[in-house]
């Protein structure tokens, strides 16, 4: 058995060297999150605290449409916990998730998916570290 290293250093050089070789490997609810890094082959641990999601941009509708009076569509967000919506995504189109920020400093670790255009922000409580 490989040792662990209870550090975000690993993690984060992993993210500074070549982050677009880390991906989502699985989730495993309620509070870990584990990456592969495809270049050294590492897999970082993540405790997390607590998610945070940011739905995407509604675009603003026209003028002219903004004027007109009548029953309009309107388009309501889900108010959903961001775990939720993190299994979701990640169930639907876990290779379109990336890891797009890592601060080992402040404990946190963004994700974010380019299918649905969400990202997740991770407050992370603890980083580990072993060899695949």
């Amino acid at each position: 058995m490989s040792p662990v290293f209870k550090s975000g250093a690993f993690a984060q050089q992993c993210f500074s060297s070549h982050p677009l070789c880390l991906s989502l490997k699985r989730l495993e609810p309620p509070e870990r999150v584990i990456i592969a890094c495809s270049s050294c082959n590492l897999t970082h641990r993540l405790r997390v605290r607590s998610f945070a999601v940011h739905q995407p941009m509604l675009r603003p509708l026209p003028p002219e449409i903004e004027d007109t009076p009548g029953d309009l569509p309107q388009v309501r967000l889900e108010e959903r916990p961001a775990t939720d919506l993190l299994l979701e995504c990640s169930a639907a189109h876990q290779a379109a998730l990336g890891i797009w920020a890592m601060d080992v400093l402040q404990d946190s670790v963004g994700l974010r998916c380019t299918d649905c255009h969400r990202s997740y922000d991770l407050d992370v409580s603890e980083f580990e570290t072993f060899q695949r």
